[in-house]
This record gives structure tokens, C-alpha cells and sequence, in this order.
């Protein structure tokens, strides 16, 4: 019989530490991708809020504008 056929339990243990750092490795980058694309999806949501109040100020700044416009010298 081969070696492979019967490892003995230092290599039984090495492998199963080698499965659970394999593992462990595996849902750290599951989880780290998880946290990029819920920072990503925060940062498009306040992008986008940011946009919609400049929007409204530029808007408010355009009326301003034209009530002076009305009112002339």
C-alpha cells in the first residue's frame, strides 16, 4: 500500500487545516465582497442624493435669477 492510502493523523490534520484555511480564506473574500458592494451601492445613494439638492439649489439659484430679471433697475 501507498502512503497516500493510509496518512497517517499529522497529515490527516494538515489536510483538514489546509481544507479550513482554504475555507476560512473563502468567506473572508465572500464577505469583504459583500462590504465593497454595500459601500459601493452607499456611496451611489448619496451621489445621487447630492446630485438631486444641487439640482433643487441650481433651480432655486435659475427662479432668483429671473424674479431680478423681473424686477429690473
Amino acid at each position: 500500500m501507498t502512503e497516500e492510502a493510509n496518512p497517517t493523523p499529522t497529515e490527516n490534520a494538515a489536510k483538514a487545516a489546509e481544507r479550513a484555511a482554504k475555507s476560512l480564506v473563502g468567506t473572508l473574500l465572500d464577505l469583504g465582497a459583500a462590504w465593497a458592494a454595500h459601500g459601493l451601492n452607499a456611496g451611489k445613494f448619496s451621489l445621487e442624493n447630492g446630485a438631486r439638492a444641487l439640482e433643487k439649489t441650481a433651480k432655486t439659484l435659475e427662479n432668483l435669477a429671473r424674479e431680478f430679471e423681473k424686477k429690473g433697475p
